[in-house]
């Protein structure tokens, strides 16, 4: 009884007090495990908006820091903000050999090349031809060394020059280019006395109508000038509107500053981000502030893209999506969809909706068409009357009417002469335009002297020549 005693019925109830104890114990281990959960859920959700928030923050300073880049870049001298490309290595070997004649001075007529050699001896560069094969704009040296004459201020040499080729006649079918150059030199000389008698014996030598004296050229001027007026800067965006988007909004700037109409087209945009809609979106507002007039083309197309990446109670990296829809329907007037939209917009970030405002300047909206696109493009930029060693002017130009055009069509209807050593800062100011591979440079309506000359010089490397056409 007494073994009983002891291992029998005292150690059921140490086991049940150890029992109630360790349940009591598990209890209250659990209650705090419980606590800790909420307060992690807690700060899980705290920890996420504050990410959300730095996102944010980090996407509008990127947003700054490209605008910056670029109101940086289009104040910085343009030798600094590209890298300058080098000239192609014939325009500079042909720039050395003319160098050589722009020192000679000759009281009687002298050549490099001999006149009475036969035409098939005549060297292009290191390759023989054969005149038959020659067009206008190629190369033939004592039509180009008349030119740089010219061009050195050695007038009558050059004069002279080129009687002898015309009374030699001895460039085969290169000769009337002679008789050309000869016809525009009298024109700039305005020496019409010798004009006319050169055009009795040029129509005695090809019984056809010679070149035509020009009295006035100025109506000309004015008529390609009111032509010009009438093109409208216009802007096509590419099919993504991200951050490399600046490049446009360069051009963009460059156009407010020129005109107060304005066309964009949105109709080739297929994708956008956030980064994109907010730099967008601050040069829409800018162009709000200046009241600057806008044709808008591919607007709604625009927004769809806009809408795509939206969805109401998510809150992205940045509000500019949002606001940059609202800020196109306002544009358009689209007040009951402007509505629609800024009521999703304030649900997802509990804010108050903002107010339909009309805008201040004129907005339309436009189809694009072939013809206005070639009208756009067909938008000359007019050639002084002469351009001397002093080129900064006419070459920044050039550059500030290339950033709006991939085909640069260079008017030289009035230009008369260019220095022959601004044809070489010419050439180098032009070929940083060309590096772009969208870009293409045309001279039209060259006379003959300057046509030869730019052979001579590499600009026909750089761009195509166009001759004036005598009738």
């Amino acid at each position: 009884m007494g073994i009983f005693r002891i291992f029998g019925k005292k150690p059921a109830r140490e086991e049940a007090v150890e029992t109630d104890a360790t349940a009591a114990k598990k209890t209250r281990s659990k209650a705090p495990s419980t606590v800790t959960g909420n307060v992690q859920d807690d700060e899980a959700q705290t920890h996420s908006l504050t990410e959300k928030k730095h996102i944010a923050r980090a996407t509008e300073r990127k947003i700054d820091a490209i605008e910056f880049e670029m109101s940086r870049d289009m104040g910085r001298p343009k030798s600094l903000s590209k890298p300058k490309p080098t000239v192609p290595e014939e325009p500079r070997k042909r720039t050395e050999t003319q160098q050589f004649h722009s020192d000679f001075v000759a009281p009687e007529f002298q050549s490099t090349i001999a006149l009475n050699i036969p035409v098939t001896d005549l060297m292009v560069g290191h390759t023989e031809i054969h005149v038959s094969t020659l067009t206008q704009s190629e190369s033939v040296p004592i039509l180009e060394e008349a030119a740089i004459l010219f061009a050195t201020g050695q007038n009558q040499v050059a004069e002279q020059m080129l009687r002898s080729v015309i009374e030699q006649d001895n460039l085969g079918t290169a000769t009337p280019i002679a008789w050309f150059m000869l016809f525009d030199f009298y024109q700039i000389e305005r020496n019409q006395i010798a004009f006319d008698s050169l055009s009795l014996d040029y129509a005695g030598k090809y019984e056809t109508s010679p070149p035509v004296w020009r009295d006035v050229e100025a109506p000309i001027v004015k008529e390609e000038k009111a032509g010009q007026a009438k093109a409208t800067p216009s802007l096509n965006f590419p099919a993504q509107l991200d951050g490399d988007i600046i490049k446009s909004l360069q051009k963009l700037k460059t156009m407010s500053e020129q005109s107060q109409l304005l066309k964009l087209d949105f109709g080739r945009v297929k994708m956008v981000d956030p980064i994109g809609c907010g730099l967008l979106l601050r040069a829409m507002r800018k162009l709000q502030k200046t009241k600057h007039d806008l044709i808008v083309v591919g607007a709604q197309n625009l927004t769809e893209q806009i809408r795509s990446i939206l969805q109401v109670g998510r809150r992205d990296e940045t509000e500019a999506p949002w606001l940059l829809l609202l800020e196109i329907l306002q544009l358009l007037q689209l007040k009951e969809a402007f509505e629609e939209s800024s009521i999703d917009y304030c649900v997802t970030f509990e804010v108050s909706p903002p107010a339909f405002e009309a805008p201040l300047n004129k907005v339309t909206t436009a189809v694009a068409e072939p013809n206005q696109a070639q009208e756009v493009e067909d938008d000359r930029f007019m050639m002084p009357k002469s351009i001397d060693a002093k080129t900064d002017e006419v070459v920044n130009a050039i550059i500030d009417h290339a950033k709006n055009h991939d085909r640069i069509i260079l008017d030289c209807a009035q230009l008369e002469r260019v220095e022959f050593g601004a044809s070489a800062q010419l050439l180098n100011g032009l070929v940083p335009i060309i590096g772009d591979q969208d870009k293409r440079i045309e001279f039209q309506d060259v006379n003959y002297l300057v046509m030869h000359l730019f052979n001579a010089m590499g600009l026909k490397n750089i761009g195509a020549i166009h001759p004036r056409k005598h009738s």
